[in-house]
């Protein structure tokens, strides 16, 4: 039974095989040609069996052709998927549609060349909505501007800010469906996704490059009917607009975006190492005790190696000690206070005769609420290691919350412009 299965199986595969007109005409060929030699057709039947072998293969030929051109039709028809630019009837469309999804940094020339398109469209019931790059977040607008042609990226934000105006401005005065969205991360791609009766429904795909000569890519342009990747990407852009934020925001998230300082409880040892190898080291503080006496070494080694220093210290006898050593979480006197500014000034004093150093100390009667360790910190010394290390003096409370500035960030010229004014109305 099994075998008889088995050969039924063997001549249905035989039977639909693709191959199957070759090996019937092989067959063929081959048993006349056996006859022939034994003698058992005569010349005429070999004749007509010859005649009828070549024009069943005259058929096969026929049909290999036909499938040989189908194939050249479809390479020689062949949709290009990476494209340098983008769609020619992509601007035709897109005023056309009845939802449109667009994804991008800043979609200045987008929206402003397509505005008087929105508009109409906005005033027939189509949906739009828009996501762009949040231009309040600074580090992003950074991150985002590396990838804009050279002549683009510069003043970004005020360029998504520009559109968003625009944009609300384009609500405001159609009342039309327009949803604005910001995103706090950068879109991995560009989008236009365009759904409507007039045409079917698309999305254009713009991948970034870093630095782009000219118009970013590669792009890619998929339509409903070509089906997997027009689902993946559609999904992909409705993922990145459901993560971002509407446009214009709240006051819990005008507050949330308020830049906040990062503190820590110690520097760690990025102070010493920036300091190892500074040229200049501007220092204030009440009285800097426990840094020279840590470290008396370290700053004889910098003064002679050439290092200049500045060292702002409260005067001892000003009232400023006495608001100094009030201020301080652990109990301590005045005259406490006092003695450790006076050791600091010997240390100081005895550095300067052992180095020959380039030392300058100065005596405040401000009584400082910040200290800060600058290192190189004058424009004409900064460089990989320049930072600001400040920490505050808190009221009775234990810990001194510290934070680092660097040269690019808003608020080191403030801290260093204070204290270079304390220094410079202070007593040598």
């Amino acid at each position: 039974m099994r075998s008889v299965r088995s050969a039924l199986r063997t001549v249905h595969r035989l039977l639909t095989d693709d191959n199957v007109d070759l090996w019937l005409l092989t067959a063929a060929a081959g048993v006349f040609t056996v006859l022939g030699i034994v003698d058992v057709a005569s010349m005429s039947v070999l004749s007509s069996a010859i005649l009828a072998l070549l024009a069943a293969l005259a058929v096969a030929q026929i049909r290999s052709r036909k499938l040989v051109a189908e194939i050249a039709s479809h390479r020689s028809g062949a949709k290009e998927v990476l494209l340098r630019d983008f769609p020619a009837d992509l601007i035709k469309r897109r005023a056309e549609a009845d939802d449109v999804l667009l994804i991008g940094i800043s979609m200045a020339r987008t929206v402003q060349g397509a505005r008087d398109d929105f508009y109409r469209a906005l005033l027939r019931g189509a949906t739009i909505r828009v996501l762009l790059v949040d231009p309040t977040d600074e580090a992003l607008i950074r991150q985002a501007s590396l990838l804009r042609p050279a002549g683009r990226a510069a003043l970004l934000a005020q360029r998504i800010s520009s559109t968003l105006d625009e944009l609300t401005e384009l609500k405001d005065s159609t009342n039309g469906k327009l949803e604005i969205r910001v995103a706090q991360f950068i879109p991995p791609i560009g989008v236009n996704l365009l759904r409507g009766r007039a045409h079917p429904a698309s999305i254009t795909i713009q991948h970034p490059e870093l630095r782009p000569a000219t118009e970013p890519g590669p792009i890619l342009h998929f339509e409903e009917q070509d089906g997997g990747w027009f689902t993946f990407y559609a999904e992909e852009a409705e993922r990145l607009w459901t993560t971002a934020t509407p446009w214009p925001p709240t006051q819990q998230q005008k507050l949330a975006a308020i830049a906040r300082p990062t503190f820590v409880d110690s520097f760690g040892p990025e102070l010493l190492t920036a300091m190892d190898s500074a040229q200049d080291l501007f220092i204030t503080g009440v009285g800097r005790t426990t840094l020279l006496t840590q470290h008396y070494s370290k700053f004889e080694r910098w003064l002679k190696r050439g290092c200049r220093i500045r060292m702002l210290l409260i005067e001892p006898t000003s009232q400023a000690v006495e608001i100094a050593a009030e201020r301080y979480y652990a109990e301590r006197s005045p005259e406490s206070a006092r003695a450790r500014i006076e050791q600091s000034l010997r240390l100081l004093a005895e550095l300067a005769d052992t180095t020959g150093g380039e030392l300058e100390v100065r005596r405040t009667q401000h009584p400082i609420p910040l200290g800060i360790i600058a290192v190189d910190a004058p424009e004409s010394h900064r460089g990989p290691s320049s930072a600001l290390f400040a920490e505050y003096y808190t009221y009775q409370a234990e810990g001194e919350p510290k934070f680092v500035l660097q040269p690019a960030d808003p608020w080191f010229g403030q801290f260093l412009a204070e204290a270079e004014q304390v220094w410079t109305s202070a007593s040598s």
